[in-house]
């Protein structure tokens, strides 16, 4: 599968599931560091008829850093949110997609897609839990072992349960091996390059400045600063997605992967480790897993008082 570079080694047996690392797991899916790897997503668009979807509604074109904050938004609810939250947010997105089907236009003439079509869904919920998995390392410095891998992938998939659709051939892969091999089967059987593709890669050094939760006012005002800086925020976003996307996917960009793009992938992903390792939680995670997490202490709190049975002590005459 993906080639991640591993900046720790392994402090346990491959058999060994250590709680703290499992917590750290998902204090990452709900860190704001993941935006760093967002392009490693890009392998969605390799499926041709999912790029002649995404190519036809023509929002990727308009400003696709809108389309990654909707995107992580929605998965973000569906990691962190309440159960009812979660499958309202499952329910919205089916619903939504049904829309979505038809003929591509210009390079995808002639293309048939449809969103609902498990073979499409499937390869795009499995392409975001990948870049959420992949990206853990370089992230945090943590290595996994491959029952933590197994963990880490259960967890995820629980999550996007409520995204399958019906049907015994559209379930999600049921294991972390079961993904591997699936990601790798369609790298080597249905993934195509195309011009959608190679396009959004070479974009990636123009990002535009989202509009969504930013004000006209602020937007104004921030532009002309982003103009200078986002060659390099885009440079910065390229290696390190690149870093943790299979290497039959970055051969379909057009992106050559050179020995000098492992050094910066070395340097920023150190960068990462140590924000990860000294930033407040308030400036780590999204505003909706920092909230879960606090919750989740005062829960614990609350149970650390409470008796462990209500029956009288023994020796007591009440009895």
């Amino acid at each position: 599968m993906t080639q991640v570079v591993e900046t720790s080694p392994a402090s346990s047996a491959d058999g060994q599931v250590r709680p703290k690392v499992m917590a750290e797991f998902r204090k990452h899916s709900g860190s704001t560091l993941g935006g760093f790897f967002g392009a490693a997503a890009f392998d969605e668009v390799a499926l041709v008829p999912v790029a002649a979807a995404v190519d036809k509604t023509g929002r990727f074109a308009a400003n696709f850093a809108d389309r990654g904050v909707r995107s992580g938004f929605s998965a973000f609810l569906a990691i962190w949110g309440d159960p009812a939250d979660r499958a309202a947010e499952s329910d919205r997105l089916k619903t939504m997609h049904r829309e979505v089907r038809g003929r591509g236009d210009g390079d995808f003439a002639g293309v048939r897609y449809s969103a609902l079509d498990p073979k499409l869904w499937n390869w795009i919920a499995v392409s975001g839990m990948f870049v959420v998995l992949n990206s853990f390392t370089p992230c945090t410095g943590i290595t996994m072992t491959d029952a933590e891998k197994e963990a880490a992938y259960l967890q995820l998939l629980e999550a996007f349960r409520g995204l399958e659709l019906p049907g015994k051939n559209a379930k999600l892969p049921a294991t972390y091996a079961e993904a591997v091999q699936y990601y790798d089967t369609m790298v080597a059987t249905e993934l195509r390059s195309n011009p959608f593709l190679r396009r959004v890669t070479a974009d990636l050094t123009r990002l535009p400045l989202p509009t969504l939760m930013i004000s006209p006012a602020l937007r104004t005002a921030l532009t002309p600063p982003w103009m200078l800086l986002r060659p390099m925020a885009g440079r910065v976003v390229k290696v390190c997605s690149f870093g943790i996307l299979h290497p039959g996917i970055r051969e379909l960009t057009g992106f050559r992967w050179e020995p000098r793009h492992a050094l910066e992938f070395e340097l920023y992903t150190r960068v990462l480790q140590l924000a990860w390792r000294v930033l407040p939680d308030k400036l780590l995670l999204i505003p909706l897993a920092r909230n879960r997490i606090e919750y989740e202490k005062l829960v614990r709190l609350h149970r650390s008082v409470a008796l462990d049975s209500f029956a009288p002590p023994a020796g007591c005459p009440a009895r």
